[in-house]
């Protein structure tokens, strides 16, 4: 315990003197310490000089480079709130560099070996002692396997956990600290950034967790032909180490350098938008950490995407509410898109439909006086989160991680082809997606999933009572009952039942048929459900005796 005080304030103090070197004001405003180490701190020249030659924001982001992996992680997640941060500072935190040198070879073997249950000659005919990348939580090596395969092994840094539960102890205290004295920012919500934040860095740190992520990707795109997803290799990996398959390619960012390669950017461009498009509508299960350094690109022009310790999910309701979203501006259809927010709950009732309408066309009209190429569908949704927050529109997390990695996908695609034009990519994906499920394929599809459902309910109701009925006779509180008696409830509840499944079927049956005929479906389509619908309801007239 005393060991464990002694690096907190060794820590504590760290953090604050890297405060002070680069002047943090918005807290040394509020904070005298702070301000007095930041003012003595100041007076050397260096210091001075290092202030003046690099902006607030710029500040902002070494000051969280040299803090370590924690707060590099931070300040990560932080650039994904751009509804809440001013501009200069959300794209200063886009360019945070996780680059440290590596740790030891033996400190690899060692780890390796304890996680794998067995020495490294066991696992591996080759593994390479030189990591081919270094970051502040883990590094990774290329190896090959006893049956002749290269991957790549991810090893958890040392003792790197101990530091992250540490340093989110004390962002806690900070992020309540400025709920507590910053009133600027009450709106961020710091107390509950934090706790989302410790979330997923602790899911980052358990490799289980990312190889289950890449095993999902795979899964989805497995049939794809702009997407190669690695496989992993579940018998060499744990908590603190990963195999994966090792990717075969250049990183995106470096293609201009490889022109000997042949490969066309314009069908590249149109991998990265296609396979995002898929991710977010398709499956609602989208990489969130898509920046160049994660994108590959393999000889055949398909790409590979790499770190699954960041992802996101949107629900079927925020898919078709996006696509609702786009559609309406790309129709320039404003008043569809007011309305969308306010059905969806977006905006309160007592919104305005009106003035909400007039701020959607101040998004929109500009944005399309430009030529088609140079409309950003990421912009669009952030200047979209800024109008909606003058209308009470709460916070969105997932969206907002959307929009951040949308922005990051844009700028990859343009990078290597100037002439994308997403919104010509995107509108037939969108419209192609609606059809399938908003269509009338998709209401008997959903019909279907929701009468499924309430069988399955009506189905364990008998099994729930008579499990809380024999948790009932087994409590110290006792109802006495006579027999009799329990065997005519019995049979009343049986029939109850009874009645209660017939009838809920029926009504099932009864939807699915009119959303048939609301379709256009011919009389054998819907035909058949009237006719059981009437049966089931008839089965659930009978009397309870």
């Amino acid at each position: 315990m005393l060991f464990t005080n002694i690096r907190t304030i060794l820590r504590l103090i760290g953090i604050l003197s890297t405060l002070a070197r680069y002047g943090a004001d918005l807290l040394s405003r509020r904070f005298w310490p702070l301000a007095l180490l930041t003012w003595w701190v100041g007076l050397w020249p260096g210091v001075r000089r290092l202030r003046r030659d690099l902006t607030p924001a710029a500040r902002l982001r070494k000051i969280l480079e040299e803090l370590g992996p924690t707060f590099i992680k931070f300040g990560q997640a932080l650039s994904t709130r751009m509804d809440a941060l001013p501009e200069e500072i959300g794209m200063e935190l886009k360019k945070l560099q996780d680059e440290v040198p590596p740790f030891p070879f033996a400190t690899v073997q060692k780890m390796v070996e304890e996680d794998l249950d067995g020495p490294m000659e066991r696992f591996f005919t080759h593994f390479e002692p030189v990591p081919v990348a270094s970051a502040s939580m883990a590094q990774v090596h290329r190896a090959t396997t006893r049956e002749g395969r290269d991957v790549a092994v991810k090893v958890m840094r040392p003792n790197v956990e101990q530091v992250v539960e540490q340093d989110i102890r004390m962002l806690s205290t900070l992020a309540r600290l400025i709920d507590a004295h910053v009133p600027e920012l009450h709106r961020f919500q710091a107390t509950r950034v934090v706790e989302e934040f410790a979330v997923t860095i602790r899911n980052e740190m358990n490799f289980l967790v990312e190889g289950g992520r890449a095993q999902k990707f795979k899964d989805n795109f497995k049939n794809d032909p702009e997407m190669h997803a690695l496989d992993v290799i579940w018998p060499l990996t744990s908590r603190r180490v990963l195999t994966l398959e090792w990717c075969d390619g250049i990183p995106i960012d470096e293609l201009s350098g490889h022109p000997v390669l042949g490969l066309d950017a314009t069908r590249i461009s149109r991998n990265i938008i296609t396979s995002f498009f898929k991710q977010v509508f398709r499956d609602g299960f989208f990489h969130a950490d898509q920046h160049p350094g994660n994108i590959f690109v393999r000889p055949d022009g398909t790409l590979t995407i790499l770190d699954f310790g960041i992802t996101g999910r949107v629900s079927l309701r925020d898919r078709i509410l996006l696509a609702e979203l786009m559609r309406g501006f790309l129709e320039r259809n404003y008043r569809k898109v007011a309305e969308v927010h306010l059905s969806a709950g977006f905006v309160p009732r007592h919104t305005n439909l009106d003035e909400f309408e007039d701020a959607c066309r101040q998004i929109g009209e500009p944005i399309f006086g430009q030529p088609l190429k140079e409309i950003s569908i990421a912009r669009l949704l952030a200047q979209l989160f800024k109008v909606t927050e003058q209308f009470d529109m709460p916070v969105q997390p997932q969206l907002l991680l959307l929009q951040k990695t949308m922005f990051t996908l844009e700028g990859v695609g343009r990078e290597i082809n100037p002439d994308l034009n997403m919104w010509l990519l995107a509108e037939p994906l969108i419209r192609d997606w609606m059809i399938e499920n908003l269509g009338p394929v998709g209401k008997i599809r959903d019909a279907k999933e929701r009468v499924k459902k309430i069988n399955d309910s009506a189905a364990m109701v008998p099994e729930l009572l008579y499990s809380g009925l024999e948790r009932l006779a087994t409590d110290r509180v006792r109802i006495h009952i006579h027999p009799s008696s329990l065997t005519r409830l019995e049979r009343r509840l049986g029939l109850g039942l009874h009645r209660q499944s017939a009838s809920i079927t029926g009504g099932a049956l009864f939807v699915g048929a009119s959303v048939m005929i609301s379709s256009g479906l011919s009389m054998w389509w819907y035909g058949p459900p009237f006719f059981l619908a009437a049966i089931y309801f008839l089965r659930g007239m009978r009397p309870v005796r």
